[in-house]
């Protein structure tokens, strides 16, 4: 059977092909199109350097229920000026008249090097060519499309029964590099058959990215261009009326956003490892957060776990290096790539030599008990290789 992505949905139309953008022939021009939406939200990023697509989208969806998106990989639209909010809202233009709505029921995202004008004549003949057949049902093209220096398909399709009612959330995510909150560097594109107006979509949107891309880094750099949007299909039958229906939803769209979260942590650029750390005890949530970020982000950390290195000493280190946070190094519980190694502050016998055979699979959790509250919270990140250097090296 083949695999369920966002087209699977009624309603949902999505394809993706190669414009030109990109100078290798991949695939780097994508739309998504649910001409039916009964709701829309979106999570931006807080960069003061906001590229031109964000800022156009950002004023659409204050005018209509977004309706369309069309997104570009190989070229940021960032650092462009006024000339590059001219190149966003021209492409706007152009897929509204093709695809028969309004300019602004338009959003537009766009990924890849920054400070580059958008290759304008490369996108008109590209959007004449994508948008050729506005009911394509083809997913798969979109997720490719989006990629820069992604080496995986970040995709998910999950349900639940919600009122008796089966409802769904499916979509696809591009990130690899410059991941880290506020959002974390990323493009994600959500759409779901459950029948959610605009506003609750919004607050929903906003509980799941808190709870997943912005407890995800590579390497703590925030980029211009991230942005997640979710369209609501509005299928009949699907509406969710009560405050507990809602909160199934949110838990479901944040099961979505988790999914794709982990897989941009896993992918991130020259990575070999996915770090999860796991903050529980805190005096607050807010504190469980900001320590489980300082652990993922730390380059100490991160290299130990590259290396197989059983220096758990590093962990403690990261946890406690903010003095605004409370830690009381006599309550705290270690376990370190599933060997506990600290309890209530007192080194608990192990063997390194076992750490080390822990540390060599591709997932490494870290579980951090503080003892001090019921804050909790969970982070995710990579290791930091040479790869992530030769990357970054060359990438222009």
């Amino acid at each position: 059977m083949a695999k369920k992505n966002l087209t699977s949905l009624a309603g949902v139309y999505a394809s993706g092909i190669s414009a030109g953008i990109k100078n290798n022939g991949k695939k780097d021009l994508a739309f998504i199109f649910v001409p039916s939406a009964y709701g829309s939200a979106g999570v931006f990023t807080r960069s003061a350097f906001a590229a031109p697509p964000l800022l156009h989208t950002k004023q659409s969806m204050k005018k209509n229920t977004l309706k369309a998106l069309i997104v570009n990989s190989g070229n940021a639209n960032a650092g462009t000026g006024r000339a590059g909010m001219r190149d966003a809202k021209e492409t706007a233009k152009i897929a509204a008249k093709l695809l028969g709505i309004k300019q602004s029921e338009v959003a537009i995202a766009s990924t890849g090097v920054i400070g580059k004008p958008l290759p304008m004549d490369t996108m008109r003949d590209g959007l004449q060519k994508l948008l050729s057949n506005p009911q394509a049902r083809n997913g798969d093209a979109t997720a490719k499309a989006i990629m820069t220096t992604d080496l995986k398909q970040k995709e998910v399709f999950v349900s639940t029964t919600i009122a008796g009612q089966r409802v769904t959330v499916a979509g696809c995510a591009k990130g690899s590099g410059m991941i880290a909150p506020n959002m974390a560097t990323m493009l994600g594109f959500l759409v779901t058959d459950a029948k959610v107006d605009s506003r609750t979509l919004q607050r929903a949107l906003r509980s799941a990215v808190d709870d997943s891309f912005n407890m995800t880094s590579v390497d703590t750099d925030t980029s211009t261009n991230d942005m997640v949007t979710i369209f609501s299909t509005g299928q009949e039958g699907k509406k969710l009326s009560s405050p507990k229906h809602r909160a199934a939803f949110t838990a479901l769209l944040t099961k979505a956003c988790q999914h794709l979260a982990k897989l941009i942590a896993a992918d991130g650029e020259g990575a070999t490892k996915l770090i999860e750390v796991e903050v529980t005890g805190a005096r607050t949530e807010r504190e469980a957060r900001r320590i489980a970020l300082n652990v993922v982000n730390s380059p100490l950390v991160k290299t130990a776990i590259h290396g197989a290195d059983p220096n758990w000493g590093r962990v403690l280190a990261a946890a406690g290096k903010d003095p605004a946070l409370k830690v009381d190094p006599l309550k705290v519980d270690l376990t370190f790539a599933g060997a506990p190694v600290m309890k209530r502050g007192k080194i608990v016998a192990h063997d390194r030599k076992k750490i080390r055979k822990l540390l060599s699979v591709r997932d490494v959790p870290i579980k951090l008990n503080l003892n001090l509250g019921k804050g909790a919270a969970r982070a995710w990140g990579c290791d930091l290789t040479h790869g992530y250097v030769d990357i970054n090296v060359s990438y222009n």
